[in-house]
């Protein structure tokens, strides 16, 4: 793995198109953005292609951009090494810079880059307003025609949130003081497209601009310009501002205008919204919502990106030529990535809740939502006090919870597990951040790191509370009857159960431990003194003798059972739905083999009478994932072996207390037993089904 890691960019390259056609620069960019932003050798090594190219070629020009982009997510998810990445590239920019070895080509390319990204461009990469040569080295004094300036940057046919971007990308080479200059210049002035391209200045993510725009339109109600429509887009921008200074300014602006009685100016028409899809939300607490609409012949598709702790955190609309090219582009959307369909009145709580969480953490929506907010007829949408709103009330507003019993909402937490099969989402729930990463980097066994990724999961259970009451609304909206166990899982969050009794975090800690070592390259030792295994044993009630490490493996070679077979087995008879005696599921496990030697079988049945009443401590206990987790390939087979062998007892597991889904994964796991590759799925999945299956064991 270590080495794959110093070779990432390397293959990058190697793959490079080298066809001059965007679309393949695009995909090859997107799909090498990711490893290369997570390798620090990597992006050293971009860095330095980057210097062989002085020329700044689109396709590596993209690949930075990309790149960048990773490294902003990485960072806002708190990955590993994040910070220290992006040092590599503020140093490497501040060197060149300071060296003069950017010309002003190359600061626009940087700047582009990194606002295409989402980040603000460095200041040592920004064109300084004396440098000749630059249709935008402005002094703060002198500001040409700005209507005629943005015509020659603007096409005519572009408009609204592309136009902002367009601008954007233009004048984000300009020093800070000199682009809030010209924003609230540009306002000022009055034409058309300023001021419709100032609107989205109103969300702009750097706090200044969004400043420099409200100044701009004090400036434009002061001379009369603002006209109704304006002032409409101005009330409704004002609830959506994070800081009291813009929200103050803007307000001044809606004051004049309304003492001057503000009139005239076209209010465009409603937009049809003709489906409504989203994602539940991912590990990082990312959630798509996507909407085709219309209005006339126009045809767009929608998409607001809603994340944890930053609110509104994308929004934007692809134009369609037609309808038929709607729904081709609406139908790549929905194989990307799994989706279900919601009716519309899921979304207002929604996007207000979004709107609310990231205000309080001081981010604006995206600028674009301005536009999509409109198309989606949400443009009156007020923010809420998020913090006000219990995230059980979120996930259960007509308190189904409080009518069930313990038992009951015990069950629906169990049944947790069963989002694995029916969300593909699951499959991103796990945590992979700096603090957590440098704990797994200290742990020296496996024991260690699952301690480690437990204990950091404890202290995120207001994240994972969040992330499960906004499925459960999902849910609902969706009419699954899913909802009522997300929203049990909230309840128990919330009221403090421990997280091992808690299924789905069985999987989560699982995942979380297999990513870690995908990326780390490190293989944990084992625990090697079974003894103090999940086996020990804590029953010396039983007058036997506890069990020696490595001593049931040593009683049972030249026979075909193993430790790992027997332990399956056990467990098959443990969690069965109908009770049977040793003298039901002794007989088909040891009879027909030959043990020879005096008192060998004798104390292979006390070891399996002591393993019995482990395991079945473990199971209603609760923590059975562990043992089951640290088997290795070859020693689970022969555990799901041996649990398959317990499953064709009748007695035991009479078909018709089957459901569907136990019949399915008793398919599985007789597959599993024979070398399957089916063992990845069932690792992550088994525990928390056989504490369901223990679980109503234990009250028939």
């Amino acid at each position: 793995m270590i080495g794959m890691m110093s070779n990432i960019f390397h293959a990058c390259m190697t793959d490079r198109p080298h066809l001059n056609d965007d679309r393949f620069d695009a995909r090859w960019a997107e799909a090498w953005s990711h490893p290369v932003a997570r390798s620090a050798s990597a992006v050293t090594n971009l860095l330095e292609q980057l210097d062989k190219e002085p020329e700044l070629p689109d396709d590596i020009l993209g690949l930075f951009s990309g790149v960048l982009d990773a490294m902003r997510m990485n960072r806002e998810n708190r990955e590993k090494d994040a910070a220290a990445i992006f040092a590599l590239v503020d140093t490497w920019l501040d060197a060149r810079a300071a060296a003069g070895a950017l010309n002003n080509a190359q600061k626009m390319s940087f700047c582009q880059c990194f606002i295409r990204a989402g980040l603000v461009p460095p200041d040592t990469i920004r064109i300084n307003p004396v440098d000749s040569g630059s249709k935008l080295g402005m002094g703060a004094v002198d500001i040409p025609d700005i209507e005629t300036l943005i015509n020659d940057l603007i096409p005519d046919n572009v408009m609204g949130y592309p136009a902002y971007m367009a601008l954007c990308e233009a004048i984000g080479a300009m020093p800070r003081d000199a682009v809030s200059f010209f924003v609230t210049q540009m306002i000022a002035q009055a034409g058309p497209k300023q001021v419709s391209i100032g609107r989205f200045f109103l969300l702009d993510p750097i706090a200044e601009r969004r400043r420099a725009a409200a100044e701009g339109f004090v400036e434009l109600a002061h001379a009369g310009a603002i006209d109704a429509a304006v002032l409409s887009d101005l009330i409704r921008l004002r609830k959506w501002v994070p800081d009291e200074k813009t929200k103050a300014t803007l307000g001044l602006a809606v004051k004049e205008a309304l003492r001057r009685e503000a009139e005239g100016g076209a209010i465009p028409g409603p937009w049809a919204v003709h489906r409504l899809v989203t994602t539940l939300p991912d590990g990082t607490g990312s959630q798509s919502i996507m909407a085709s609409v219309s209005r006339g012949s126009r045809k767009r598709i929608t998409t607001l990106l809603l994340k944890a702790g930053h609110g509104i955190k994308d929004a934007y609309a692809i134009p369609c030529t037609s309808a038929s090219d709607q729904r081709r582009t609406f139908m790549e959307l929905e194989e990307a990535v799994p989706v279900q369909d919601v009716p519309m009145d899921y979304l207002p709580k929604a996007v207000a809740a979004a709107l609310s969480e990231g205000l309080s953490q001081g981010h604006p929506p995206a600028p674009g939502f301005l536009e999509v907010a409109e198309m989606l007829g949400l443009s009156d949408i007020a923010p809420f006090e998020f913090g006000a709103v219990p995230l059980l009330e979120i996930a259960d507003p007509d308190a189904q919870l409080a009518a069930l019993s313990k038992n009951k909402r015990g069950r629906l937490i169990a049944q947790s597990i069963e989002w694995v099969r029916n969300h593909e989402i699951t499959t991103s729930w796990f945590a992979t951040d700096e603090t957590l990463s440098t704990k797994l980097d200290e742990a020296k066994t496996e024991r260690q790191a699952e301690q480690a990724v437990w204990a950091h999961l404890e202290t995120q259970r207001e994240f994972w509370s969040s992330l499960f009451a906004r499925s459960a609304a999902i849910q609902r909206a969706v009419g699954s009857e899913d909802w009522l166990t997300f929203a049990a899982v909230v309840d128990g969050l919330v009221s403090n159960r421990a997280l091992k009794r808690i299924p789905i975090f069985e999987m989560i800690a699982a995942l979380t431990l297999d990513i870690a070592e995908q990326r780390s390259g490190k293989a944990l030792a084992a625990e090697q003194d079974f003894s103090e295994g999940p086996f020990a044993d804590d029953n010396l009630e039983l007058g036997i003798e506890p069990e020696k490490a490595g001593e049931l493996g040593r009683l049972l070679q030249k026979t075909p059972l193993s430790p790992d077979m027997i332990d399956g087995y056990l467990t098959a008879v443990i969690v069965a739905p109908n009770f049977v005696t040793p003298t039901d599921w002794l007989p088909p496990l040891l009879g027909g083999i030959d043990f020879p030697g005096g008192n060998k079988l004798q104390r292979i049945l006390d070891i399996i009478m002591l393993r019995y009443g482990a395991i079945e401590i473990g199971l209603y206990e609760e923590d059975i994932g562990s043992g089951i987790r640290k088997l290795s390939a070859r020693k689970f087979e022969a555990w799901l072996s041996g649990f398959a062998q317990a499953s064709d007892i009748a007695a035991a597991w009479p078909k018709r207390a089957l459901s569907k889904d136990d019949k399915k994964i008793l398919g599985l796991i007789k597959g599993g037993g024979q070398g399957d590759p089916i063992q990845d799925t069932l690792k992550p999945l088994l525990p928390s089904w056989l504490e369901i299956l223990a679980l109503k064991a234990a009250d028939g």
